[in-house]
């Protein structure tokens, strides 16, 4: 355990020891979560007709209903546990300027005339550019105090999150996203704070524009011996071609911070999902779910041998392989990830998963709703899930640090997945052996072979089958098993699912995770009556390492 993390989790336990009087104590349990979420302080969600601020989008994920761009009002059927704003720090500048001071600029008209459906000019002149590298980021609007603007609306943003926050009712975090898109890749990190106290100028791809600069200046102005903890988690590494896992370049200095900062990945949002792509790598026949290509392969047609493997070089198979090949080399691995699912929302509406009458995440884009078929690649997105004792900031970002976390692509399927060496059916029991390691957690080593256990309860849906992925090095080279457990043509209200793994050396690199799917049931866009679509919804554990003697 590093300096930083030593300070960050005394100091965790101590407020965790604090909140622990103040929470009813309900034994380990499951909560659920959004920590990717979009407003109108987002230029693209501001561009899409979002007025909606970080504020009212908290009031949504706790249940309160919302009006609307068409008028309808919706709501969560079911409210979350906790959510993290994450606006696109690069444009709180300008954005503050033309939507809260209204400057007369053509910057800020050519946004309002996206906004409200009479041109696009604005979007394709200033914002897509900008985001993807092509031209200097705009900033300086005449009129107005760009720095002052960016500095209320990460206020606003903090405020927003402080109001919301319930220790043990509900968790919101301040939080906002680093969106750098060179080439028109997805090179983005959520940053989650475990607290208030946060950098006073939001860390952004503007002032930080390569991931390596993003770490560093974490490290410099987030100190956890000044109260700050942060974590960074990646998501749409399916649209970044393997950039995003790109480790090879990096000192040892940046490979630390890589560690420390990223823990867990997002596997699955409303751009698709990015645990395997059918197309190369390691995969398999249920890797064909919501795929959605990077942006420099769109519209290429026939994708030769090599963009397939590009692509497949983004999902987290690769990644984590890559990781245990660092493992045996004699590195730390740098690609220790555990998995979370959100929706990347750009209406300011979290958790909002349902696949039937979904009304599409992207504002005046999803109305009517024959415009949101021009978007048929999109999905509603995914949740976060953590296994923790009591709702509060510190609870939940503890459990963001070990990885005891996992995704789901929107069901609330509740998901247990742990080791043992010791004897006994722990599938005929609801408790766990002494010696247990959950999902995120490292084996110890030992001669006897482990035994993974994956208990899962449906949602709504009856539960298809259950699917143990295993990564592993032999012969210098990473290799894949998958092992599965079908419930049979009815599915299974729950499952509970028993692997003894006898090909495995205790000094092997290696992990194992669980990824539990439903029965059929129809996607979104099948409401019309076009198109007659099926899915199979689903869950992702976090990986179980083995143990190495750098850590697996």
């Amino acid at each position: 355990m590093t300096a930083r993390h030593l300070l960050a989790t005394t100091l965790l336990i101590l407020t965790h020891t604090a909140m622990a009087d103040q929470c009813q104590y309900s034994g380990r349990q499951v909560l659920w979560g959004d920590l990717h979420i979009h407003t109108g302080f987002s230029m693209d969600a501001y561009a899409f007709g979002a007025r909606v601020d970080p504020a009212a989008a908290y009031r949504f994920a706790k249940g309160a209903p919302r009006t609307l761009i068409d008028g309808a009002q919706h709501a969560l059927a079911r409210p979350l546990d906790f959510a993290a704003v994450t606006d696109h720090a690069e444009n709180f500048g300008v954005m503050g300027l033309c939507a809260s001071e209204q400057i007369e600029h053509e910057y800020c008209e050519a946004f309002e005339a996206v906004s409200d459906g009479r041109s696009r000019d604005g979007f394709t002149r200033f914002f897509l550019p900008a985001l993807a590298g092509q031209v200097p980021p705009v900033c300086a609007v005449e009129g107005g105090d760009c720095r002052a603007a960016q500095l209320d609306l990460w206020s606003r943003t903090i405020e927003a999150a402080e109001s919301a926050n319930e220790p043990c009712e509900f968790t919101a975090f301040v939080a906002n996203e680093w969106s750098a898109t060179p080439g028109d890749l997805h090179l983005h990190r959520n940053l989650i704070y475990a607290s208030s106290t946060v950098p006073r100028v939001p860390v952004n791809a503007i002032d930080e524009p390569h991931a390596a600069d993003m770490w560093r200046a974490l490290a410099q102005r987030c100190r956890p011996e000044n109260g700050c903890d942060v974590l960074a988690i990646a998501h749409n590494p399916n649209l970044g071609m393997g950039v995003t896992f790109g480790v090879e370049t990096l000192d040892a200095r940046e490979l630390e911070l890589r560690r420390n900062y990223e823990r867990v990945m997002e596997i699955h949002q409303h751009k698709g999902q990015s645990e395997c792509y059918p197309g190369a790598g390691f995969t398999d026949e249920a890797c064909a779910f919501e795929i959605r290509l990077p942006t420099p392969l769109i519209g290429k047609g026939t994708l030769t041998p090599g963009d397939h493997a590009r692509v497949a070089s983004g999902y987290a198979r690769q990644a984590l392989s890559k990781g245990l090949l660092a493992s045996l080399a004699g590195a730390p691995n740098p690609l220790r990830l555990g998995f979370i699912g959100s929706t990347d929302t750009h209406d300011g509406r979290p958790g909002d998963v349902e696949e039937r009458g979904w009304r599409g995440h992207v504002g005046r884009m999803d109305t009517p709703g024959a415009t949101r078929h021009q978007l048929a690649v999109n999905n509603p997105g995914g949740l976060a899930a953590v296994w923790v004792r009591e709702n509060t900031r510190e609870a939940i970002f503890a459990a963001l640090e070990r990885r005891e976390t996992y995704a789901t692509s929107g069901p609330r399927i509740q998901l247990e997945v742990f080791a043992t060496r010791e004897p006994g059916d722990w599938c005929a029991s609801d408790g766990m052996p002494d010696d247990t390691v959950v999902m995120g957690g490292t084996l110890s080593r030992g001669r006897d072979a482990p035994v993974f256990y994956v208990r899962a309860l449906k949602d709504h849906t009856p539960l298809a089958r259950v699917d143990i992925v295993k990564l592993f090095v032999a012969g210098g080279k990473t290799q894949q098993t998958i092992r599965t457990v079908r419930t049979g043509d009815a599915g299974a209200a729950s499952v509970c699912a028993r692997f003894e793994d006898g090909d495995i050396a205790p000094e092997q690199p290696a992990l194992w995770y669980a990824r539990v799917l439903e029965q059929a049931t129809p996607r979104w866009r099948s409401e019309t009556g076009e198109v007659q679509e099926s899915i199979r919804e689903r869950a992702w554990s976090s990986p179980i390492w083995n143990s190495t003697v750098n850590g697996g």
